[in-house]
């Protein structure tokens, strides 16, 4: 029956995600939801249909052949949040007759009605006033007080959990989701993780994000084979024990988890979206045991990844044990072959306690602190003689990168786009990202640039980019801006973008001020008590090379 209802429910041509317009304080239509869901499936099952074992593929035909009140039902309850939900707080008009659709769902197998569960979280789905009215001779000889959670406590520890659980069907029932492992499976080669849900349909429905139209093929899909696939969700799986071991492990209890953790990990992948998983797991796993003081096995874990911060903090964890030659050994690994300018930095100054070289500073004298932002006052000192400045911080910079780079970014790279709502590449700050769109991707630093800046404001003004926010900088902000730089210092400012993406995307400074064409100025305000970040320092100093104007204003109250 599965195979028989994909083929009837599954159309060759390719299937967009339904489109329906919402207004705010008004109800959507009655098959919203569950369309949103449909079209999840349907997509998972053309796009991946062929790495899918039988159980998966009949899960997502077993939703695609419900009456369409079930349908509209489970869309529902798969927003629900916690383990457990109680049948008499399900009220959809759209569903119509509850108890058919229950029965529904749960002869499909998606739902379990009145399931075993500990009796602490079955009390916790009553009120207060409920739990002690149904327990009242139990509660009778309780503390009097006492919250909510401590009275489920009492209730949970004198009552058998068979009769605890008699009880309490009497005064109601309950359901889980069933399936869980499917669903998640679903959400992750929909969205790409298993946190985001069918919202995702509502924020554009309702118009609060614009998205960029994506070409989704089976050719640009996340995983090429099973093998990869089954990879992953084994990451996955291993991510989810190194967070239950916590920021600070005991090494007491856990060394034999940890030493069989690092072995699973240990082998280098051929593939970027999994390396880079896999390197992501050594570094979580790697800065807990640092945490923990379990140095050695903190070493190991770095050592295995390839992915920052990892050579930065073997060098930390090196310098603490006198390693000195071991320092410097990585230092001069580091500096010839740097990941970002922040690792390149850091291994330029450790252990060496290197400076960094002065920024342009003008200093200011108060009086007192002024009653307002630091940044709105030094803006009103700096425009005092005519000009616009505008607290902008990242998001110009990164605005003129997006809009130079924006068919780099919304290329059909294979895994880079696996759902109609991103809002860039998943592999956007990835070493690799320009790299893997060289042959396909016209550089936009050739050619004039400054009118093909001002196009491209005009035509993606609103439409969501990872990389800033329209609300932030406006449009007319952009052009502003745009106007006053000449388009050599556009040029240099795309350039230091470029060359280390990931690592400016924090630091610039805090405004942008235009006093005229060709006449304007960064500047990061630091009020009485603040210091030049790292990462400030960085994009001051490329700025400065650049030869862009730059400078620092600095708060300081009189003696």
């Amino acid at each position: 029956m599965c195979e028989q209802t994909l083929r009837e429910e599954l159309p060759s041509e390719d299937h967009h995600t339904p489109i329906a317009h919402l207004e705010p304080g008004k109800p959507p239509p009655e098959h919203y939801y569950a369309e949103n869901l449909l079209a999840v499936v349907r997509t998972v099952l053309r796009r991946y249909g062929d790495l899918l074992d039988s159980a998966e593929r009949c899960f997502g035909a077993r939703i695609l052949a419900l009456p369409a009140p079930a349908q509209r039902l489970y869309a529902r309850l798969i927003g629900r949040r916690g383990p457990l939900i109680r049948e008499d707080r399900l009220v959809y008009a759209e569903v119509g007759d509850l108890q058919t659709a229950l029965r529904c769902l749960a002869d499909a197998g998606l739902i379990e009605r009145c399931p075993a569960a500990p009796g602490e979280v079955l009390c916790g789905l009553m009120r207060r006033p409920e739990l002690e009215a149904l327990f009242a001779p139990e509660l009778a000889h309780a503390p009097p007080g006492g919250s909510k959670a401590e009275r489920v406590e009492w209730v949970a520890a004198r009552t058998p959990g068979p009769f605890l659980r008699w009880r309490l069907r009497r005064a109601f029932a309950w359901l889980a989701v069933a399936s869980s492992d499917h669903l998640d499976l679903y959400r992750l080669l929909f969205f790409g993780d298993r946190r985001q849900d069918l919202t995702t349909f509502v924020m554009r429905d309702l118009g609060v994000h614009r998205y960029e139209p994506i070409e989704l093929c089976r050719e640009t899909r996340l995983f090429a084979d099973r093998a990869s696939l089954t990879r992953y969700l084994v990451l996955t799986a291993i991510h989810d024990e190194v967070a239950a071991l916590g920021q600070h492990p005991d090494m007491e209890t856990c060394a034999e988890q940890v030493q069989e953790l690092v072995a699973r990990l240990g082998d280098e992948i051929d593939n970027r979206t999994l390396e880079r998983r896999r390197s992501r797991v050594l570094n979580q796993l790697g800065r807990n045991l640092e945490r923990a003081g379990a140095n050695q096995w903190a070493l190991c874990c770095f050592g295995l990844s390839t992915l920052a911060p990892a050579r930065e903090r073997r060098m930390r964890i090196l310098h603490r044990l006198g390693d000195r030659g071991g320092v410097e050994r990585l230092r001069r690994e580091v500096l010839s072959d740097p990941e970002t300018t922040m690792e390149a930095d850091f291994a330029a100054r450790f252990a060496r306690r290197g400076r960094r070289p002065a920024v342009p500073t003008t200093e200011v004298e108060l009086d007192a602190v002024p009653g307002m932002p630091i940044e709105q006052y030094a803006a009103g000192l700096c425009t005092a003689s005519g000009g616009t400045a505008w607290h902008l911080e990242n998001n110009l910079p990164m605005a003129i990168f997006a809009l130079a780079y924006w068919s780099w970014m919304f290329a059909p790279v294979e895994g880079a786009f696996l759902h109609p709502f991103q809002v860039g590449p998943r592999d956007l700050f990835w070493p690799d990202f320009f790299a893997a769109r060289a042959n396909m991707c016209r550089d936009p630093l050739t050619g004039p640039l400054k009118a093909r800046l001002k196009r491209a404001a005009r035509a993606k003004a609103g439409t969501a980019n990872r990389l800033f926010s329209w609300q932030r900088c406006p449009l007319d902000v952009i052009e502003a801006v745009l106007e006053a730089m000449p388009e050599p210092d556009l040029r240099v400012l795309l350039e230091i973008v470029r060359d280390d993406l990931a690592g400016k995307r924090s630091g610039f400074p805090d405004l942008t001020v235009v006093y005229g064409p060709g006449r304007y100025e960064f500047v990061e305000v630091k009020g009485p008590t603040d210091q030049l970040q790292g990462h400030q320092h960085l994009w001051i100093q490329a700025l400065c090379a650049g030869g862009l104007p730059v400078r620092v204003l600095r708060f300081r109250l009189k003696r």
